[in-house]
């Protein structure tokens, strides 16, 4: 199964972030013990998500719909280095966890088209329903990069796509993404 087009799309999303490392690595690179099916997510906070068509996503801004923060506290670390990002739909973030002792998250909030052409025509392509989150959504394993990737579409307002180390931990954060964004 090739999943580079969805990879090239993660690239080009980080490439419009601008970002660039701002802060010194707080708490040096030390693995934290993973949290691995924690109950508990962080709390909500307001978010900057306009009501939106499902086709103009920019104003969305992801780094503060769900912060460093609230990542570092799902993966049970503390921030690993926060980026200089533009703010947009989309955000990576870096904290500390997993076996490499930092973990890295990219979440792009995509345009409605985008997304469901992808779950109308190659939903095969995108590995494994999963059951629960917006209209369709999806987690593929990508083998050679390690990770997973987290596709979801809510028809007529966005899609998303969460891109990061652990199928639970990507899950849990695109969970997070969705009670921000349209509720519990």
């Amino acid at each position: 199964m090739s999943k580079s087009w969805i990879l090239a799309a993660a690239a080009m999303a980080v490439s419009l972030l601008g970002c660039g490392p701002t802060t010194a690595i707080q708490g040096g690179p030390t693995a934290a013990a993973p949290v691995i099916g924690a109950t508990t997510m962080p709390e909500p906070a307001p978010t900057s998500a306009p009501a939106s068509s499902g086709d103009d996503v920019s104003a969305y801004v992801a780094c503060e719909i769900v912060t460093a923060r609230d990542v570092a506290d799902l993966v049970g670390g503390s921030i690993f280095r926060e980026l200089e990002q533009e703010a947009g739909p989309g955000c990576v973030y870096e904290v500390e966890a997993g076996p490499d002792g930092y973990a890295q998250f990219i979440v792009y909030i995509q345009p409605t088209n985008l997304v469901e052409a992808m779950v109308d025509t190659l939903p095969e392509e995108l590995g494994q329903p999963v059951a629960g989150m917006g209209d369709a959504a999806y987690l593929d394993y990508d083998e050679t990069s390690d990770t997973y990737d987290l596709v979801v579409l809510v028809r007529d307002r966005f899609g998303l796509e969460v891109i990061g180390e652990g199928e639970v931990w990507t899950t849990a954060l695109g969970e997070l993404f969705l009670s921000r964004l349209v509720g519990p």
